[in-house]
């Protein structure tokens, strides 16, 4: 426990930034149901979903989400025969850090006031100076979560770059500034931007929607769009 409330802290080192969600109930009352729906099917989450399917003596992977295949050890052509799923949050809202703070909470109990501390503050912190996208994965099986594994441990600031970015719906892009993989802290790889384009806010009231996109290697590409109108917490914009 001692571990991922270090790793917290450091995170919040790289300048994490607020959001919020329409909660009238307090996060630290949120159930296990009300974690996992801000986590993977909020204003600020969203689940990407690739599927494997058997052709023939082949396998292809396709973006589209469609129930498993019940009896997997007797794949038909067509059939869904793995998948994996790409969580993709905007970390530095609130609303999120919060949900993955009571998911702790839920899952372990601290007695330790100094760690708990800590937890409270990266769940209710803000800052001004980036933007925070995370992307974790879960698969079905070895061989495609593997995959998915490899591309994130191959990955750099370098490589990412030119193929990285968060778009508004004027066309504006804001450029990758950092990024991070994976770590044993179980928030996923996370990607930098800074929050403002030319001294301005990237994203603001009028903004209408944002899409996040990563061609993180040949075969995985990430996408996400988050409307802005959506993303208001306690009448503040949050991201």
């Amino acid at each position: 426990m001692t571990k991922i409330a270090c790793v917290f802290v450091v995170t919040l080192g790289i300048g994490l930034a607020v959001s919020a969600q329409k909660e009238t109930k307090p996060w630290a009352q949120w159930t296990q149901k009300d974690v996992q729906r801000v986590l993977n099917d909020s204003a600020w989450a969203q689940t990407q979903v690739e599927t494997e399917k058997a052709s023939g003596s082949t396998s292809a992977v396709t973006s589209n989400a469609e129930p498993m295949n019940r009896d997997a050890s007797k794949p038909v052509q067509g059939s869904v025969t793995g998948y994996v799923k790409y969580f993709i949050r905007l970390l530095s809202a609130r609303p999120i850090r919060q949900a993955v703070v009571r998911k702790l909470q839920l899952e372990r109990t601290s007695t330790d006031p100094r760690i708990n501390e800590q937890l409270k503050t990266f769940a209710e912190s803000s800052s001004s100076d980036f933007i925070v996208v995370s992307v974790a994965a879960e698969a079905s099986n070895q061989k495609i979560g593997g995959t998915a594994i490899q591309a994130f441990n191959a990955a750099n600031l370098e490589s990412l770059k030119a193929v990285t970015y968060l778009e508004r719906k004027d066309g504006q892009r804001l450029e990758l500034s950092d990024f991070r993989p994976p770590a044993n802290d179980g928030l996923g790889a996370k990607f930098v931007f800074p929050r403002t384009l030319n001294t301005q806010p990237f994203i603001n009231d009028s903004t209408g929607e944002v899409r996040f996109y990563c061609q993180l290697s040949k075969t995985i590409k990430l996408t996400a769009r988050f409307k802005v109108s959506e993303m208001v917490y306690d009448g503040k914009l949050e991201y």
